[in-house]
């Protein structure tokens, strides 16, 4: 490796280290998927100096997992000191995942965050750190070799190791989990290093110190995560093509074997103690029952539906998923992932022989199909960090694509401005994904308090004073979004989190729409605020398309304990009414207009309800509007209940259609038909809100489903307008 070379690498690997020490440090305690599990188990092993075991009944470790990680996370943080249960669960944020989808920092948070993590760190935060940085360290030795395995194959041009380097030194998701406590990294070490070894050995020919180098590496693989047997496909691949060439099967046979002894050796006491525990070498059948495990027949289903999600969570969903990057971004890698790869199929020169490709391909498809394996038995089975093993042959694959894209003098040139790109990308992550998903709110200035709108002198116990509001827009159909923004200023903090409610009304009083979350978004709770600080917190409404319309809505917002009472003003009520807006109908043909498809065969085009405010005894007549999307053959029931909570129902018309003179076989494709069911309210009813549900059945087999435009169940049951039952 030359100097120029070294220098290149250095300057990579450091900037690597940079990053995933700010994604770490930018990344509140346990907010990585399973990170407070995993740190469960570090912290088990460091206290109790053993390792945890699987139980039902017990709080959850990722105790199922081989230990090595682990033993070298306690081994390196056991000497901090610390009061804290091994099984400490922190302070949740209830608002958790609100509209999970959505890019944006609204109630991101898993937890609570208070001053203890702050820096300088001590005890357990501490702790979670010192594991953090070990695993930095370790995803450093994975880009490395990756690095390492490229030179070998192409010697001549840096540009492809440095871009292969690059594609997974600076991809999101492993700068994010780099700087997190998780098996993942580590997985994906020991996949950089057995394909180092594999390559190796079809480049010169195996030996006996590449045997005994690649059974240890096969053992201690076994000692991080258990779907790392699935690279002993590679390394099979690899003795065959060797042995073929030497014309050796007593050679393959002893190498194997040899491997295998190795590994055995080294990981063999670990399966044993899963026999003996759980029946099983594994420990999977208990890991089933733990986490809702199925068998994997009929699930394809699932595979296919769960593919967009494995790549994107292959290139960066932080958080448990629910931080996504923009769409656009993901779009953009697979184009660029899909033209490099396209690379292999252009004409041209490489110096890549079959055999190194058939080592990089069956390195990737093995854990590939462990991991769709996974997707079958797993609800939480497409991780794309569950393909991190298989990423340095995929990272590989891309980088000698584009050699064969590019004329020979600008493939160095190519591999630099790809590690841009990427450490580009990596640091976007941070600073315009990362870091605004947990930020907490700022202190309004002079001449933005002084700018607040809709003053307000409402204020709420002796905990913060409402200053003023804005609300947009004034006018809105359903299906829009409300934004109200409220000026906070903080009196005092308090021992229990306050959760601020912002509730649209009708005009009846029934509730429209609502939006409930702890103050900044979920950052800021109130046992952690700042007496004297304003801030500005924005929360977006989201009115259900169902919404009844024409309506005047009243805008109402407060502060209580999720589990007590609402906080009161000066003037003793415990809410305070902001601007109303006019909830307009959407144009259309029926009244209040809808689209929603009921499992791809029958259309709701609309409803109409006579009344909103009844009481116990009443009938309100509710007018739904279908229509077939194609030829029906079975005679599906329509239901319309009441519901209250948990679904209770409190009146209800279930039947065919028009009083059972419309059955559904007998509609025509895109004819409209007009049902009108009676719902009569119980004549126990007590007084509150309720929803109104429909939905279709086949009374032999089950509901029809609602499906979205992009082809996912929604629900088997579609909620329409509240009412309201008054004594």
């Amino acid at each position: 490796m030359s100097q120029r070379d070294r220098l290149g690498l250095g300057l990579l690997l450091a900037i690597y280290l940079v990053l995933a020490a700010s994604y770490a440090v930018s990344n509140p305690l346990y907010e990585s998927t399973d990170e407070i599990r995993h740190f469960r188990y570090v912290h088990h092993i460091a206290a109790y100096h053993e390792l945890p075991v699987q139980s039902l009944s017990a709080p959850r470790a990722q105790s199922h997992h081989p230990p090595l990680y682990y033993a070298l996370g306690a081994l390196a943080s056991g000497w901090v000191p610390d009061q804290q249960d091994v099984y400490y669960e922190p302070i949740g944020n209830p608002f958790w995942a609100h509209n999970y989808w959505d890019v944006g920092r609204d109630n991101k948070n898993l937890y609570i965050h208070g001053d203890d993590e702050a820096f300088p760190y001590r005890g357990m935060t501490l702790a979670v750190y010192i594991v953090r940085f070990l695993t930095i360290l370790l995803g450093a030795g994975a880009v490395w070799l990756t690095y390492s395995s490229a030179r070998i194959l192409d010697p001549v041009h840096p540009g492809v190791a440095l871009a292969s380097a690059a594609l997974i030194a600076f991809n999101p998701q492993f700068l994010y989990l780099s700087g997190a406590v998780n098996n993942d990294v580590p997985a994906a070490l020991m996949g950089a290093a057995l394909l180092w070894v594999c390559i190796r050995m079809v480049e010169t020919g195996p030996s006996t110190r590449l045997d005994i180098t690649t059974g240890i590496l096969l053992g201690l693989a076994l000692l991080t995560k258990f779907n790392l047997l699935a690279l002993f496909v590679p390394i099979q691949v690899a003795y065959i093509l060797t042995a073929v060439k030497r014309r050796s099967l007593r050679g393959y046979v002893r190498s194997s074997v040899t491997v295998l002894a190795i590994a055995t050796l080294i990981s063999g006491w670990w399966y044993a103690r899963n026999w003996h525990l759980y029946g099983d070498p594994t420990g999977m059948k208990q890991v089933n029952e733990l986490w809702a495990g199925r068998s994997a027949g009929d699930n394809w289903w699932f595979v296919r539906q769960g593919i967009p999600y494995l790549w994107s969570s292959l290139w960066g969903r932080l958080g448990y998923g629910q931080i996504p990057f923009p769409q656009p971004y993901y779009q953009a890698i697979l184009v660029f992932g899909a033209v490099a790869l396209a690379g292999h199929l252009a004409s041209g020169r490489t110096r890549v022989s079959s055999k190194v490709y058939m080592i990089l391909i069956s390195s990737l498809i093995a854990i590939v199909a462990v991991v769709l394996y996974y997707m079958l038995i797993q609800p939480a089975g497409a991780m794309g960090r569950f393909l991190f093993p298989g990423l340095p042959a995929m990272v590989i694959l891309i980088a000698l694509g584009l050699l064969r894209l590019f004329p020979e003098r600008w493939v160095t040139t190519s591999g630099v401005v790809v590690s841009v790109g990427m450490a580009a990308v990596g640091i976007g992550g941070l600073v315009c994904v990362l870091i605004p998903a947990y930020a907490r709110p700022r202190a309004l200035t002079i001449s933005e308090l002084e700018s607040i709108s809709n003053r307000s002198e409402a204020q709420f116990g002796d905990v913060a004073q409402l200053v003023g509001y804005e609300v947009s827009p004034s006018m809105i159909e359903p299906g829009d979004t409300v934004e109200v923004t409220l000026y906070w200023h903080v009196i005092r903090r308090t021992e229990q989190n306050y959760a601020v409610f912002v509730h649209l009304l009708s005009e009846v009083g029934t509730m429209i729409a609502q939006r409930d979350t702890y103050p900044g978004l979920g950052h800021y709770a109130t046992t952690v605020w700042q007496p004297g600080v304003t801030f500005a917190d924005t929360y977006r409404v989201e009115v259900p398309e169902t919404a009844y319309a024409p309506d005047l809505a009243s805008i109402q917002v407060g502060l209580y304990l999720p589990e007590g009472v609402r906080l009161t003003t000066q003037d003793g009520i415990d809410v305070v009414e902001l601007a109303g807006i006019e909830i307009a109908s959407r144009a259309g043909e029926f009244p209040n207009p809808l689209d929603v498809n009921f499992g791809n065969q029958i259309r709701l085009l609309g409803y109409h309800l006579d009344q909103r405010v009844a009481r116990p005894g009443d009938t309100i007549h509710l007018t739904l509007y279908w229509e077939a999307r194609t030829s029906l053959e079975t005679n599906y029931s329509v239901f319309a209940h009441i519901a209250g909570v948990e679904n209770q129902v409190w009146g209800s018309d279930d039947g065919w259609p028009v009083d059972g003179n419309a059955p559904t076989s007998s509609w025509a494709p895109g004819k409209v038909v007009e049902d009108t069911r009676e719902l009569t309210v119980g004549l126990t009813t007590p007084a509150n809100f309720y929803n109104i549900e429909v939905g279709l059945y086949d009374p032999d087999v089950e509901r029809l489903p609602i499906i979205a435009p992009d082809g996912h169940w929604v629900n088997n049951r579609l909620r329409l307008s509240t009412i309201r039952v008054e004594q």
